[in-house]
């Protein structure tokens, strides 16, 4: 289900929460500065010894950092984060934290892993924050409008108006356990626009700066997706489950950049619905 989140805003006094996380990315990178002197450990959360979860003392650290903010500026919103338990609310704001988001990239120095931080008020995403200490970026939206702040400008983004899918440009990813035999026959439905590579969240960053048209993955947790909706919502484009449900969600995920190819896409992965 794709809507319009500007409704929210018209009810709700944002300029606190916006202001909190449009500061928070110079936090994170000095916080990053400070915990990178620290050794790396590394521990497999994974219960199956063929899947490799890994999870760090810096997602630990990041996480327990960013609560520590939230908790002291909005210290009666839920905090849902990656690894620590769900902090429960007196309202109906909710945040989003997943403090390293591609840890395995994160853990062989492939500089495109992130901090999410988002904000969602009665369970739809409203703020979000996908901030790249190693890259030197990070994008958020507002009210109306995602931008990219980069090397100290300031960019509005907008997502691509291609519906055509013999020129679409798909990334992403399938997580958990998928069979090969399923994945190209999704491949092979998409005309071999798919290519099966992923940055993570960065894949809805580029989405929303127009340089894909697509993205495809599954088996999300909420807090790997809840930052990227309105991000990418406010760039122009739509993201849903597979069943065109509320991406805040989780699970399966298909971004586009606009409604056309949105609808287009959702039908050539129905037939998958059943044996996912």
């Amino acid at each position: 289900m794709c809507f319009s989140i500007v409704g929210l805003y018209t009810v709700m006094n944002l300029k606190k929460p916006f202001n909190f996380i449009k500061n928070l990315p110079n936090k994170l990178n000095r916080h990053y500065n400070k915990i990178s002197k620290n050794n790396l450990i590394i521990k497999n959360k994974s219960k199956r010894k063929k899947i490799f979860n890994p999870v760090t003392n810096f997602d630990k650290s990041f996480e327990r950092y960013i609560r520590s903010l939230i908790t002291k500026v909005f210290p009666k919103d839920a905090i849902l984060g990656e690894e620590f338990k769900y902090k429960n609310s007196q309202n109906e704001y909710e945040w989003s934290v997943d403090p390293i988001d591609g840890t395995k990239l994160f853990v062989i120095g492939v500089p495109t892993w992130s901090n999410l931080v988002g904000l969602m008020y009665k369970k739809k995403s409203i703020i979000g924050l996908a901030n790249f200490p190693g890259l030197n970026r990070y994008y958020l939206n507002d009210k109306l409008k995602t931008y990219l702040y980069k090397d100290k400008k300031k960019y509005i983004l907008k997502s691509s108006f291609n519906h055509k899918l013999k020129d679409l440009k798909i990334i992403g990813n399938f997580h958990g356990q998928i069979n090969d035999k399923i994945k190209n026959l999704i491949i092979n439905r998409l005309r071999g626009s798919f290519k099966p590579i992923s940055f993570d969240a960065l894949n809805y960053c580029l989405l929303a700066e127009g340089k894909v048209d697509a993205v495809i993955e599954t088996n999300l947790k909420p807090y790997d997706i809840i930052p990227m909706v309105p991000i990418v919502k406010n760039a122009g484009g739509w993201i849903s489950n597979w069943n065109n449900d509320n991406a805040e969600l989780g699970g399966n995920i298909l971004a586009t950049s606009n409604k056309k190819l949105h609808e287009k896409m959702l039908k050539i992965l129905k037939p998958f619905l059943k044996i996912l």
